[in-house]
């Protein structure tokens, strides 16, 4: 995929031209675009059923090839499943497809046997009925498989979508709600293709070191989109279903993002920021004020892990751009949002630590360091003898066997296995766990199932004001740490036991999990 700076971007604005239909800008007109995909929602029928689909299909997402692809009631991802709090749902879960899955229900609160982890396999042809009371405030969560230790291949060829809970505080609050038009869902994912099409996935040294990283920037499954949308305030629900890429978003003319909710609701007020640090598996709303009519793109600043900027992350990219030229910007930006229960000054002593930890890290570094991804410039493009050298070892290294992949990484030192005894957790009550990951520089977004906590230290400082809702998923890196204040207020037998694990896939699928009982 082609790339743009910011000063191309800003060139483009004034010239109206570009060469290049990937690298237009947002309000010069290209047919050969796509038009950005909205996922089309589903709500429970009459008898408070929501049907999905577990199938095969085809995507072309490179010009003139089929792509063999997986989906959910379609092609390539789901349908945005759209509940209301206090809704008592079933949520039945068919398998088209010729392997197992699960489905797991990303963000949500609800007990073990219902939750989706990898203990609730779908075999072939079987359908799975899960059903849900939704009892959690309003938020923008999601769905995808999580079976082990295949969860990164069906994520990667297209099995996830958004699940989005509203309720009456919400809605009252005047944000912008019409769904693809002023509130509009943003799935960002990295992709790299084989040369007939298909999509590379591979679980060898390099992928169980750093996760999975592409080349080619998908939103909503298509390449750099144009969204036209209202002119207002728009909302953006940002889900980074990525296998393991972390993006800095930004506007591409400086304007403000304003988030105004985090993985498990509305913060209590909007916190501006120029850049919004999103990992995988979190979600950010944000609010752009749009009013003006004047195109932007939402770009991808270069992160700090040098394996996250092989081209084209290594310089400004435009993943979507958005042109607000339709009528009806009803919402707006208000200044109080959620009524957050304030963190207790007295916080209860550490029960539980959970550190990531990588078995061949050294091994996966020592080739990577070879190889001079190191030594690569955070200032501009990549030297393209480092990024050939480093695409080849995710590329043409071999496929490690079973027994190695599912030992190259853990929890506590403790790789994961289904028959683990998962750890016991008292129901109900508020408890204070370290997350962790000693020595280690990898990037470590740690996901808990069957909660949403709040983060009350990060990186030995103070919680940053986008972190301090509610969250499912927090990001440690650089030997970073972070505490979290959690409760569970469902039970998880020891059979059906939630999973506490990194939402770097490759990392998840080559034993970076462990499970816990709550009773």
């Amino acid at each position: 995929m082609a790339r743009l700076t910011r000063r191309s971007i800003l060139a483009a604005s004034a010239a109206l031209v570009l060469a290049d239909p990937i690298r237009l800008s947002a309000h010069v007109s290209g047919t050969e675009r796509p038009a950005l995909p909205i996922p089309p929602e589903i709500r429970a029928d009459a008898n408070g059923q929501i049907s999905l689909t577990a199938q095969s299909g085809h995507m072309t997402f490179l010009p003139g090839t089929s792509t063999p692809t997986l989906g959910i009631n379609g092609n390539y991802l789901g349908p945005t499943v759209r509940v209301r709090r206090g809704d008592n749902v079933t949520m039945s879960v068919a398998n088209a497809l010729d392997q197992d899955i699960t489905m797991h229900w990303h963000g949500a609160i609800v007990p073990g046997d219902v939750d989706g982890g990898p203990h609730s396999v779908i075999t072939p042809g079987s359908t799975w009925r899960a059903p849900l009371e939704i009892a959690q405030p309003a938020a923008t969560i999601w769905y995808h498989p999580h079976v082990y230790p295949t969860t990164a291949e069906l994520v990667v060829r297209g099995l996830a979508g958004l699940f989005l809970i509203d309720d009456d505080e919400s809605d009252q609050l005047g944000l912008p709600s019409r769904y693809g038009i002023d509130d509009i869902p943003l799935v960002l994912q990295d992709r790299r293709f084989q040369p007939d099409g298909q999509i590379f996935h591979r679980m060898n040294l390099t992928a169980i070191t750093t996760g999975y990283f592409g080349d080619v920037m998908l939103v909503n499954g298509a390449r750099a989109p144009i969204a036209r949308t209202a002119q207002g305030w728009l909302r953006f629900r940002i889900l980074d279903g990525s296998n393991a890429r972390n993006y800095n978003l930004a506007a591409s003319d400086g304007r403000s993002l304003y988030v105004i909710a985090s993985d498990g609701g509305l913060l209590d007020a909007p916190v501006e920021l120029k850049v919004l640090p999103i990992h995988a598996g979190e979600r950010f709303e944000v609010l752009v004020d749009a009013r003006d009519g004047t195109p932007f793109d939402l770009i991808a600043e270069p992160v700090d892990q040098p394996i996250m900027r092989l081209p084209p992350f290594d310089e400004t990219l435009s993943i979507v751009s958005i042109v607000p030229e339709l009528s009806g910007g009803y919402g707006g930006l208000p200044d109080q949002l959620a009524a957050l229960p304030a963190i207790p000054t007295s916080l209860p002593a550490v029960s539980q630590d959970l550190v990531a930890t990588m078995s061949m890290d050294q091994q996966g570094m020592a080739a990577l360091r070879n190889a001079g991804l190191m030594g690569m410039s955070q200032d501009g493009p990549a030297d393209p003898n480092v990024v050939e050298r480093v695409v080849s070892l995710f590329t043409d290294g071999p496929a490690l066997s079973e027994q190695t992949q599912l030992a190259a990484n853990g929890i506590n030192g403790v790789p994961f296995s289904l028959q683990m005894t998962p750890f016991p957790v008292p129901r109900g009550q508020p408890l204070r766990w370290s997350i962790s990951e000693g020595s280690d520089q990898m990037a470590h977004p740690i996901h808990i199932h069957g909660c949403q906590f709040r983060v009350v230290r990060y990186n030995d400082g103070s919680v940053p004001a986008y972190l301090a809702g509610w969250k499912d998923t927090v990001n440690i890196e650089s030997a970073g740490s972070a505490e979290v204040l959690v409760t569970f207020p469902f039970a998880a037998p020891a059979n059906f036991p939630y999973m506490a694990h990194c939402h770097v896939l490759e990392h998840e699928d080559s034993g970076m999990m462990t499970q816990f009982s709550v009773s």
